[in-house]
């Protein structure tokens, strides 16, 4: 994933890419990851940078956690009555 960062238009060189796995939560991992800048272009690779973490982990065939909303939204609704 760095090595793609590093080639989203506007990431500087130095600092290179940073992507650090901070935790790991009942919905998956939680990545950290850091590509460097000017404050000029921040928003254009804020979304090219999610991109390119949609493209990686969709590659790899990274499965979406599962996760039981419909019956913990069902347990609260019946806790507020």
């Amino acid at each position: 994933m760095r090595y793609r960062l590093s080639k989203v238009p506007n990431v500087i060189a130095n600092p290179a890419p940073e992507v650090t796995l901070l935790t790991f939560t009942p919905f998956g991992p939680v990545l950290a990851v850091r590509p460097y800048c000017h404050n000029d272009h921040y928003w254009q690779v804020y979304f090219d940078g999610n991109m390119v973490i949609k493209d990686v982990l969709g590659d790899s065939a990274f499965p979406a956690p599962v996760y039981p909303i419909a019956l913990a939204q069902a347990a609260g609704a019946a806790a507020a009555r």
